[in-house]
């Protein structure tokens, strides 16, 4: 979309249905809803913290507070595999994101290598991950390291630092990732409920030479994360009128609405709930005056 229009970079969001290609095993539904965002033409740490943010903020406007992000670094991961001079990249790739150390060991035949592997499938935490795995031998993380520990500050500076850990063995699926890639995880929800990152070399593909980053999520586990959620909605504020007084019953109605608060109108019959719109405007259940104060 963006090639065909000529369009160098924006910020872009969708709620849409999605056919993607999975294993049966991985999961056998092909066609979901999705919604996603996508930062265009900026890169850089402050980038992908805005975009990790938005995904952590849009969940809590949603009622679904306290999502955890697990945060990987394929640059990383690719220097890990050129040191050891890994061949099988995807199968390793494979055995290193399902943790699975059975696999590990058909694929990594060195004992360093597999120590340091392992190392990045069963630890979690901090920028302090990339300084232990300097010590263990791994070359060049430097960068690496000074990235992280910006993007964690910019994470503070939005609030959420406290929501992200990195876990190393977070690859993600997709082959045009290039930069951080990360998992989005609920309570209660056993699969990610969404994820992205940084994908610059795919947008090259279109003919287009930016930078970009992004993330989706699935509306069904949403909805399946939100079955249990009272989300505390008020009831609307009842407006009765009497006789002669509609016109001003209405007018109170909409300066009401106007201001966001939910409410209705209808001829008073009775009700002992609610107000009353008349000479005065009186609370029904009180008896007290509001005239002036609505």
């Amino acid at each position: 979309m963006l090639a065909s229009r000529a369009c160098s970079g924006g910020r872009f969001f969708y709620i849409e249905n999605c056919i993607r290609f999975l294993s049966p095993k991985a999961l056998p539904q092909r066609e979901f809803w999705q919604a996603g965002a996508e930062l265009v033409g900026e890169g850089g740490v402050e980038a992908d913290g805005e975009v990790i943010a938005l995904a952590l903020e849009c969940l809590e406007r949603a009622g679904l507070a306290g999502a955890k992000v697990d945060l990987g670094s394929i640059p990383v991961f690719r220097k890990t595999v050129e040191q050891f001079k890994i061949t099988n990249y995807e199968g390793l790739r494979r055995a290193v994101s399902t943790k699975s150390i059975g696999d590990l060991r058909g694929i990594a035949t060195e004992e360093r290598a597999m120590e340091v592997l392992a190392y990045m499938m069963e630890e979690r935490g901090g920028p302090d991950l990339l300084a232990k795995l300097t010590e263990m031998g791994v070359r060049g993380l430097e960068e690496d390291m000074r990235y992280f520990e910006e993007l964690f500050d910019v994470l503070k500076s939005y609030g959420y630092a406290s929501n992200v850990r990195i876990d190393l063995s977070t690859l993600r699926e997709m082959k045009y990732y290039n930069g951080i890639v990360f998992e989005i995880f609920l309570e209660g929800i056993g699969l990610p409920i969404g994820g992205g990152g940084r994908y610059d070399a795919m947008m090259k593909e279109f003919g287009l030479d930016v930078s970009a980053a992004g993330f989706a999520v699935s509306v069904d586990l949403l909805v399946k994360a939100a079955e249990g959620i009272s989300y505390g909605r008020s009831p609307p504020l009842q407006i009765y009128y009497a006789e002669g007084y509609r016109e001003r019953a209405i007018g109170l109605a909409r300066r009401l609405r106007g201001k966001g608060m939910s409410c209705t109108v209808s001829r008073y019959r009775g009700e002992r709930e609610g107000i009353l719109v008349d000479r005065t405007i009186i609370d029904l259940r009180s008896g007290k005056v509001l005239e002036g104060q609505l």
